[in-house]
């Protein structure tokens, strides 16, 4: 009797907690189908959306190709964001692999100095990172808005905190003793064990990286090289905003973004919760 009434109650535990996921996902939803289903509308008649589709999509569709530059926008935030990715994973991934397994003087430091950059907001340095920029003469072009997510404080301390707990000391030591030199034992040992923290790390760098709007917003005045968010910004019209062409923009900028995720979200849920349970 009693092993019946638990049995019940973890049944109904279970249904009520799938019920409010269920709820959550439904109401996270909402906004990615609203924005979808208002890319079908007419801009004056977005205040009468009622969650239906429109008959006006192709008329947006065609505003968003009227624009030259759109395939350049496109380009231009895959080459920014394929750039951020594999060289800012291999950045964070090297300094987290030597402040995790390499004593030396100043790690300690080193460990703060990362801590610190990841406490103060980045557009506290704004100012000084566009006077930089236009002194190497680097504006308008591509490189200002891929350098900030080459040296991210939460990418070092993420494959820090990863490596210190998931890589076991005695293989590197085994490794060397079979004559592996350090860049043999980072990309053919180190590399494998920790794919799940890379892959995380790599879709993160690439959702940021391919969102960025301030920094090229500051730093890029040649619309041939602007980015996708930055781009979507020339449906903004003096006096009037073709609001339906421009959120179907916006869609069509967040479906890489979408399929990314959808793609390789088993290997990014494994990364956090592995990092979760072993930090």
């Amino acid at each position: 009797m009693h092993a019946s009434r638990r049995s019940d109650a973890n049944f109904a535990i279970k249904g009520l907690t799938y019920i409010v996921f269920v709820l959550l996902a439904i109401f996270t939803l909402i906004p990615f189908y609203s924005m979808f289903i208002m890319g079908t509308y007419d801009s004056y008649r977005l205040f009468e959306f009622d969650g239906l589709p429109s008959n006006y999509l192709s008329a947006n569709w065609k505003t968003v190709m009227k624009v030259p530059e759109m395939g350049d926008f496109f380009t231009n935030s895959l080459i920014v964001s394929a750039v951020a990715v594999s060289l800012g994973v291999l950045i964070c991934t090297a300094c987290g692999y030597g402040l995790a397994k390499f004593s030396f003087k100043g790690r300690d430091s080193l460990n703060r100095l990362v801590l610190f950059t990841m406490m103060v907001p980045y557009q506290l340095g704004l100012v000084a990172y566009v006077w930089e920029m236009r002194v190497l003469h680097l504006n308008d072009t591509l490189v200002p808005t891929i350098l900030p997510s080459l040296c991210l404080g939460f990418g070092v301390f993420w494959m820090t905190q990863y490596i210190r707990d998931t890589v076991p000391t005695e293989i590197m030591e085994s490794a060397r003793i079979d004559a592996a030199g350090e860049v043999r034992i980072f990309f053919n040992i180190i590399f494998p064990i920790i794919s799940p923290a890379i892959v995380t790390l790599g879709l993160l760098i690439f959702i940021w990286s391919w969102n960025s709007f301030l920094v090229p917003l500051l730093t890029i005045n040649d619309v041939h090289k602007y980015t996708l968010p930055l781009g979507v910004t020339l449906f903004n019209g003096l006096y009037s905003t073709d609001n339906g062409a421009k959120i179907l923009a916006i869609s069509l900028s967040t479906l890489p973004v979408i399929l990314v995720y959808v793609l390789f979200s088993n290997k990014l849920i494994s990364g956090l919760t592995a990092g979760a349970v072993k930090g």
